[in-house]
């Protein structure tokens, strides 16, 4: 075939068009992936433990929220851990550990693994919250919690005895010895895997929370 100079020009013109068509779709692609890749990155969006900790189980990736009744962003995170641990998969699992930074706290602490120990968890967690911070009572005097626990059906010699058990206050020292490991300064904090950190920022709203935390478990996963 004889090509006219019109022709030449028209196929070099082409060719320009799909060289620079092709190599801003490979840029485009790239820079994609490389989006996608550091989407959350570390000392940004979550931290890097220095030193893992072993979690209960090792066939599941565990998700610890520390957290304390008296922290309204606590209280504000509940809807959306209620929303996530709808869709749990079932290779994960989640766990609460309260702070103990002074001595309210590990009062908080205490009655909390006494409700747990007691079986009454999903009642008392969400009442506590809604006592501390929408009435103002902080459950700190013994007489208190002790009228408290009345209303979960616990008797007070129950609710003492379960109180100052040795398996209740090992919860508390255990708790505590985390909250140390993890270097955890302000509730709430995301644990995964006793690997990564998680806390709300600049960089990471309270409703995003859960979206770097999926992100690590299916690191994890991998």
């Amino acid at each position: 075939m004889v090509y006219t100079k019109t022709m030449k020009r028209s196929l070099f013109v082409y060719f320009l068009i799909v060289i620079f068509t092709a190599g801003c779709s490979n840029d485009e692609q790239n820079s994609l992936e490389v989006t996608s890749a550091e989407q959350y990155r570390a000392g940004v969006h979550y931290e890097i433990l220095d030193s893992p900790t072993p979690v209960r189980d090792p066939s599941k990736i565990e998700v610890t929220e520390v957290f304390w009744f008296g922290c309204n962003h606590c209280y504000a995170l509940e809807p959306y851990i209620a929303r996530w641990k709808k869709e749990i998969p079932t290779d994960v699992a989640f766990v609460k550990s309260p702070a103990t930074w002074n001595e309210m706290l590990r009062t908080h602490a205490r009655i909390y693994y006494t409700a747990k120990a007691l079986g009454i968890e999903q009642q008392f967690v969400p009442a506590a919250f809604n006592t501390i911070q929408n009435e103002g009572r902080m459950l700190t005097g013994n007489t208190e919690l002790e009228y408290y626990f009345r209303g979960f059906d616990v008797n007070k010699e129950k609710y003492k005895a379960v109180s100052n058990s040795f398996g209740v206050r090992n919860a508390v020292d255990q708790a505590d010895k985390k909250m140390k490991q993890w270097k955890v300064t302000g509730v709430p904090s995301l644990i995964v895997n006793g690997k990564y950190k998680v806390a709300a920022s600049r960089a990471v709203r309270t409703d995003q929370l859960f979206e770097v935390v999926n992100f690590l478990v299916e690191k994890e996963r991998n």
